[in-house]
C-alpha cells in the first residue's frame, strides 16, 4: 500500500514539476518582439500634413491586440523637484486587432505598420523639456503574454520630411 501511494505521489510531482518547467522555459519566451524607429516621417496624404510613426513585429508569430499610444510629456515645475504632465497624441488608428508574422513570401509587409496622426506636432512641441514617448502593448498569440515596447523622441529633430523605407527597414531615406 506505501509503495503504491509513493508511486502516485512521484507520478504527481513529476506532473508538476514538469508542468512548471514548461511554463518558466517555453511560455517565458514566447512573448511579442517590436522594433520601434527613431524616426517620425512628415509626409502629406490627401491634402494634409501627416507625422508616421513605424513599427515591425520581430515575432515568430502573430500577434494581436495591439494598442499604440504616443503621448507628449513636459517637465513641469513642482515643490522639491520636477514632474511630469502628459497629453495624448490622437492617431487615426490606434488599435491593431492582428499583425502576421514575417514571412519571406510577403510582397506587402504586412507586418510592418505606420500608425499616424494629423495633430501638428511640430507646432505642439513646446520646448526643449518636451519629448513624445510611443508606447506599444501587443499580446503573443501562442502564450497571450502581454509586452509592451517604447521609444521616447527627445528633439525635433526626430521628425524628418523623408519617407519610411517599405519592408523591415526602420529607416527613412
Amino acid at each position: 500500500m506505501f509503495e503504491i501511494l509513493t508511486s502516485q505521489f512521484l507520478s504527481i510531482a513529476t506532473g508538476l514539476i514538469s508542468s512548471y518547467l514548461f511554463l518558466i522555459y517555453f511560455l517565458r519566451k514566447k512573448r511579442a518582439q517590436i522594433s520601434i524607429s527613431p524616426h517620425i516621417s512628415k509626409r502629406e496624404l490627401d491634402g494634409q500634413i501627416n507625422y508616421f510613426f513605424k513599427f515591425v513585429n520581430e515575432t515568430r508569430a502573430e500577434i494581436f491586440d495591439v494598442r499604440v499610444e504616443p503621448t507628449f510629456y513636459k517637465q513641469v515645475g513642482g515643490i522639491g523637484g520636477h514632474n511630469i504632465q502628459g497629453k495624448d497624441i490622437k492617431l487615426v488608428q490606434d488599435f491593431i486587432s492582428y499583425i502576421p508574422e514575417r514571412k519571406s513570401a510577403d510582397p506587402n509587409s504586412l507586418h510592418a505598420w505606420r500608425v499616424r496622426t494629423t495633430q501638428d506636432l511640430e507646432e505642439e512641441w513646446q520646448d526643449e523639456s518636451t519629448y513624445i514617448r510611443l508606447t506599444i502593448i501587443a499580446k503573443h498569440s501562442l502564450s497571450g503574454f502581454s509586452s509592451i515596447f517604447v521609444q521616447e523622441f527627445h528633439s525635433k529633430a526626430s521628425i524628418t520630411s523623408k519617407q519610411f523605407v517599405t519592408g523591415d527597414s526602420l529607416e527613412v531615406r
